[in-house]
């Protein structure tokens, strides 16, 4: 067992402890978590005096691992442009573990990510959820699919419109996507019949969605795109989660009363997009205030994982959230959005011991991550 003590405990849902202890068990949960320094019998103990003890943070939108870093176009997999619609593409069998972004995401604090296909075609493929440490795959993986990975407005626009074909227009995209799950119902309910169709893996993907299983992911930057989406999301009975939702604002109000949670940003991009010039670190506590449930992604690589925490930190002093609540953006938020709150996001005993000893607190640019622990293992321990 490890015993992690003496430090300022940012449990996110417990408050601030200052001076506590936390207990990481041979099991990878967190055993206890004490409001005072606890000895605790054949413990190896990390003295966090000074020090400031989170949660391992949560990006909810990453390629992180499917769109390798330093290698060039080669290391691009996240996009199977040949067909504007490939729900059967699966990240699993393309995330490449040993990309230095994994190390960049140990050392910027976050032990959880979901990682999937790119916005290039309407239905781009089954994302996954992982942890950011280990040597498989198969072993760092926690949800296998995590969501189906859908795109409106700009992205399919400009791929297809260069191949001459459907869609080229907004119109085009949304008849996709429709058509795609018309499909799946009926395939779904021939599949229940007498006599079953053949086996056809983008069906099969499609029909989990239609089964509430795993959510739409939805690439969305303007808000028409949104209330689109909405309008699809409610014809088929489906779940959907906002991804960028840089022009949500406008519609927080309409995306509050229909419960769609929004994973903003990534905040720090300048790209030249037309969809993303109403970019603001003010979004994420607007789409809050609203009743929203929101987190901040950073769209790794679009912009280094590792930056998740300083997207955070201007949201908190200046896009008016706070410390707490932009704590939250990047910690149970993300894990909430995920269905994963019961086990990451937070410091309480019996969660996943995903924990970070930083020599400051996380939202001072001159912080350091010195120790992350994923499943109660150390992981990272700067200058190592």
């Amino acid at each position: 067992m490890i015993l992690i003590h003496g430090g300022t405990i940012l449990t996110v849902t417990d408050g601030v402890i200052e001076g506590g202890s936390v207990l990481l068990g041979d099991d990878g949960k967190i055993a206890e978590v004490f409001a005072k320094h606890t000895d605790v019998a054949g413990a190896t103990v990390i003295d966090a005096a000074g020090k400031y003890v989170v949660p391992g943070f949560v990006d909810a939108h990453t390629h992180l691992g499917i769109c390798n870093l330093e290698v060039g176009e080669i290391g691009e997999d996240e996009n199977e442009m040949t067909n504007p619609s490939t729900p059967a593409c699966r990240a699993l069998d393309a995330v490449y573990v040993w990309d230095s972004g994994f190390a960049d995401a140990l050392s910027g604090g976050i032990t959880t990510v979901f990682t999937g296909p790119g916005s290039g075609n309407v239905i781009g493929g089954q994302s996954i959820t992982m942890k950011t440490a280990g040597h498989c795959i198969d072993e760092m993986v926690m949800q296998n699919p995590a969501g189906l990975k859908t795109a409106s407005g700009e992205n399919p626009k400009r791929v297809y419109k260069t191949k001459n074909q459907l869609p080229s227009t907004r119109m085009g995209t949304a008849k996709v996507l429709r058509e795609a799950l018309s499909k799946a119902r009926d395939y779904k309910e021939r599949r229940a019949g007498a006599e079953p169709p053949v086996t056809d893996l983008d069906m099969e993907v499609l029909c989990k969605v239609l089964d509430r299983e795993i959510p739409l992911r939805m690439h969305s930057h303007r808000a028409d795109d949104m209330i689109t989406m909405v309008r699809i999301r409610d014809e088929f009975g489906i779940r959907m989660v906002i991804e960028h939702g840089t022009d949500s604002v406008r519609v927080r109000h309409e995306l509050a009363r229909a419960g769609v949670a929004v994973i903003t940003g990534p905040l720090l991009d300048v790209s030249p997009k037309v969809e993303t010039a109403s970019s603001s670190f003010n979004t994420p506590h607007l789409l809050h205030e609203a009743g929203v449930l929101t987190a901040i992604m950073t769209d790794h690589p679009v912009i280094p994982i590792e930056s998740l925490r300083l997207e955070a930190a201007i949201a908190a002093y200046e896009g008016g959230a706070g410390e707490q609540e932009a704590l939250e953006f990047i910690t149970i938020n993300p894990a909430k959005i995920l269905g994963l709150e019961d086990r990451i996001g937070s410091i309480a005993k019996g969660k996943d011991a995903d924990l970070v000893v930083w020599n400051g607190h996380p939202f001072k640019a001159s912080s350091v991550a010195e120790k992350t622990f994923v499943n109660g293992k150390l992981a990272w321990e700067v200058n190592a």
